[in-house]
């Protein structure tokens, strides 16, 4: 696990509406009367559901979406506010147009404390256009580029950032884009070549107590680039990014700065009868290279490897096991102390396991799983059960318990404050 604690969100409306409104307008605008009379609505005792026609000219243009509310026992501020309730609307655009564009736009809205002064955003978290070109994939705007294939724990992940204070239910719901340019050469049914360029930085969002700051990099000079193999017997690829940390360095004058980094990065995984077994592994070179400066990371090399069994009757279970290694490591002062760990970097090594056991029931509407990570050197831990129930095809039902123990020399002891239960109930239209 590796967190940075502490920024407020930063949210632009005017950015987030505009890239919806655009999307949204164009796809209006290219669908047809044809297309949206296609799509004939269910009759009830001689009239068509008005709930299903509003439904099914949404879906003709390419529209879905959901309404959800829920009760937080806690936010994810790491401060002392408690029972909390949410509201959102969340809203997709995933639409093929005839001359083989695609267009795809994702946002929200939300309000996650209905009491005076709660906290209100909005986001476009992607928002792009996507074409192909012979063997050329090609994708341009607002992306999430999410590389590894390891579970949750992905040392290759480096090029999109993600929202820790967002309060979502799901787990890869705190992402969200930057603008990208990809493009992929399909150089045969398995191989792709992949190279990316990230004209702006987007860091991480975490929470910034009083008295700390922030300094975001404004530079075009990121890119990544992934030769990679999927299909066949072994699935494997390699990678490299040069770029900005997403998770910043806190200096001695509690201001996060983002430093630049070069990652080299492998993954591979095979499956074996019931099996499937996953490696990944990135070596970080970062601006401290000698080791000299305690308010930036060390060069690291940090690997997972994983063990996933399918036991049938909708049951599985992974265990991974991790190690981070710090290059030219040195015991930290006490006023780098905190500094290192929230860099993971208080010791030379760092051990630990993740475990996740996940079943479905009553013919797979509902979903049980138990996950959790636990250091192997210090004493750290944090365990997540949760619960998602298809209540029918419209709504959906989670809950979870975000549990967070350990020393005060742990992220987990530092995050002991966020632990919380939440319950969410989903409307889909």
């Amino acid at each position: 696990m590796s967190m940075t604690v502490f920024s407020k969100p930063r949210v632009s409306g005017a950015f987030c509406i505009s890239w919806m409104a655009l999307f949204v307008a164009t796809s209006l605008h290219v669908a047809s009367a044809q297309e949206a009379n296609d799509m004939a609505p269910p009759v009830r005792d001689g009239v068509p559901s008005s709930d299903s026609v509003v439904s099914n000219k949404l879906h003709s243009l390419g529209l879905t979406g959901s309404l959800r509310g829920g009760y937080w026992s806690s936010n994810r501020l790491y401060d002392d506010v408690s029972n909390v309730g949410t509201g959102s609307t969340w809203l997709k655009l995933d639409k093929k147009l005839d001359n083989g564009i695609g267009l795809f736009a994702e946002g929200f809205a939300s309000r996650e404390d209905f009491r005076t002064g709660g906290n209100s955003r909005n986001r476009v978290r992607e928002a792009y256009v996507e074409t192909r070109s012979g063997a050329f994939d090609i994708r341009v705007g607002k992306q999430i580029i999410a590389w590894g294939r390891t579970d949750r724990l992905n040392p290759t992940d480096n090029l999109t950032p993600r929202d820790t204070t967002l309060m979502a239910a799901d787990i890869d719901e705190d992402r969200f884009g930057s603008m990208a340019s990809k493009v992929s050469w399909n150089m045969d049914a398995f191989t792709s070549l992949t190279g990316v360029w990230l004209p702006e930085f987007q860091p991480n969002r975490v929470f910034l107590r009083s008295g700390f700051s922030e300094t975001v990099p404004n530079s075009n000079r990121q890119w990544a680039v992934k030769l990679d193999q999927s299909g066949k017997e072994i699935d494997w690829s390699v990678s490299y990014f040069d770029g900005y940390d997403l998770n910043g360095d806190l200096s001695a004058a509690r201001v996060l700065q983002h430093y630049r980094t070069q990652v080299i990065g492998v993954d591979s995984a095979t499956t074996r009868g019931a099996y499937r077994f996953a490696v990944e592994s990135a070596y970080t070179h970062t601006e401290d290279s000698a080791g000299t400066n305690e308010f930036i990371k060390n060069p690291f090399l940090y690997t997972v490897f994983g063990v996933e069994r399918d036991f049938g009757d909708n049951t599985s279970g992974i265990v991974q096991v991790f190690n981070r290694t710090v290059t030219n490591y040195s015991q930290p002062s006490t006023a780098a102390r905190f500094h290192a760990i929230l860099a993971n970097q208080l010791d030379r090594t760092q051990n630990g396991v993740s475990l996740r056991i996940a079943k479905k029931w009553w013919n797979e509407t509902l979903e049980t799983e138990l996950a959790g990570v636990s250091l192997l050197d210090r004493n750290g831990y944090s365990v997540r059960p949760r619960m998602t129930y298809l209540w029918s095809d419209q709504v959906k039902i989670l809950s979870g318990y975000e549990y967070y123990q350990g020393s005060s020399d742990t992220l987990y002891g530092l995050l002991h404050k966020n632990s919380l239960f939440f319950i969410e109930m989903r409307y889909f239209y």
